[in-house]
């Protein structure tokens, strides 16, 4: 099997989780809110604490808080997973042709994983409960390597878990951060349009492909 456009054999896929295979806006928007209500802040709208979502959960809540202290980050990082423990799926789906694509590549032998800055505890619950985690050989959260997303090294520890090369491996994400891993990472790469990245500014980023659906990889990894 091989990408299209490339004279390489596809081995392995990488997918980020959240605005990639998981529509999980609403659940995060609501625990960052919980959050500032405990604060006393008034909530924010689900737009607004989309655009802090991708470098992980402290740099959220350093923009949910409007604080960088130590202390307070910490009371604030404890009261968004206990909230978000009991509520991360009330709305969150995974996003149309997601099993779809998932089943296609299992079917061909392909390997998978999620190399995600969602805390693993998170990451691992959600696969799970979305019946996602059978697919895939690895889960990492940004606790799996010393450096997260966009630096590469989570991509290349789950290629090597995998026992795949870089060039036979391809990347799919959501945002400037997956473009800027994969590329660090000398992977080709994929991006969607309908997570947390604004399509003009992915583009300008210079993925290999970029699209407008998760079934449109069914023919670009055919």
């Amino acid at each position: 099997m091989r990408c299209k456009g490339s004279d390489i054999p596809l081995k392995a896929v990488l997918f980020d989780l959240d605005g990639t295979l998981i529509d999980s806006r609403r659940d995060i928007a609501a625990s960052a809110n919980a959050t500032r209500v405990h604060f006393g802040f008034s909530p924010l709208p689900e737009e607004t604490i989309g655009t802090f979502v991708g470098l992980g959960i402290m740099n959220l809540l350093e923009k949910a808080v409007g604080s960088k202290d130590p202390g307070r980050l910490m009371e604030a990082h404890a009261v968004f997973k206990n909230h978000y423990r009991e509520h991360c799926v009330d709305f969150t789906r995974s996003y149309p042709g997601a099993f779809e694509l998932l089943d296609g590549l299992k079917n061909r032998g392909i390997k998978m994983g999620i190399v995600s800055n969602k805390p693993q505890e998170f990451t691992d619950l959600i696969l799970k409960k979305l019946d996602l985690w059978d697919f895939f050989e690895v889960a990492f959260g940004p606790e799996a390597t010393v450096n997260r997303k966009p630096h590469p090294e989570p991509l290349l520890t789950a290629l090597r878990r995998m026992e795949v090369q870089p060039q036979e491996g391809v990347m799919i994400g959501d945002s400037v951060v997956d473009i800027e891993a994969a590329r660090g990472a000398k992977m080709l790469v994929g991006v969607v349009s309908h997570g947390y990245g604004e399509k003009e500014i992915l583009n300008a980023a210079d993925p290999d492909w970029l699209v407008d659906s998760l079934g449109e990889f069914m023919e670009i990894l055919s």
